[in-house]
């Protein structure tokens, strides 16, 4: 490994080096901006990098599930009538250039950071959900504790109380001296 690099640093999917890096929660890793684009393409339009458009005024990448506004498409090549979004036509596409960086690496980048952020709130209320599962479990575990426990405790006393009983049928008056 390279002193320089930082592993910190590095993204989990293609293994750049890069200064802007956001994470995929769910993975417990860190991206690239460009990877967290790729892999959350059905998060935005990969046109204009906006929120995606309502059903009715998009359209949705033929290989991908990419849905992008219907005004944000160029138009398609002449024999084809279908969408492939940027990153499906070409495989050296990127929505986060490394070199040059203009307005719209500065709008991957904020696209990039509301999606992040958006994938660690789902996050921290799934971990919510699960946490508040747990405690009712936990309560319920304890209920059936005492629960076995309050019948330990019965079945302790009844069976000294069958012992006791015992122990005085088997010699009525122990004081009483037997008559010969």
């Amino acid at each position: 490994m390279n002193p320089e690099q930082n592993p910190s640093r590095q993204c989990a999917a293609c293994g750049e080096q890069e200064a802007f890096l956001t994470y995929a929660v769910r993975q417990n890793r860190r991206l690239c901006t460009d990877c967290l684009l790729k892999e959350h393409r059905h998060l935005f339009c990969p046109i204009c990098l906006d929120v995606p458009p309502p059903p009715e005024e998009s359209i949705v990448c033929l290989n991908c599930p990419s849905v992008a506004h219907l005004a944000c498409p160029p138009p398609p090549p002449p024999p084809s009538s279908s969408f492939t979004c940027p990153p499906c036509s070409d495989p050296n596409f990127s929505f986060f250039p490394k070199s040059n960086p203009d307005q719209e690496s500065a709008d991957a980048l904020v696209a990039a950071a509301k999606i992040s952020a958006a994938l660690m709130n789902n996050e921290a209320a799934e971990l919510k959900k699960e946490a508040h599962k747990k405690i009712f479990a936990a309560k319920e575990a304890k209920m059936r504790a005492k629960e076995a426990l309050g019948n330990l405790q019965d079945l302790v006393l009844m069976q000294r109380a069958s012992e006791k009983k015992n122990s005085n049928n088997a010699n009525p008056n122990p004081n009483k001296r037997k008559h010969r």
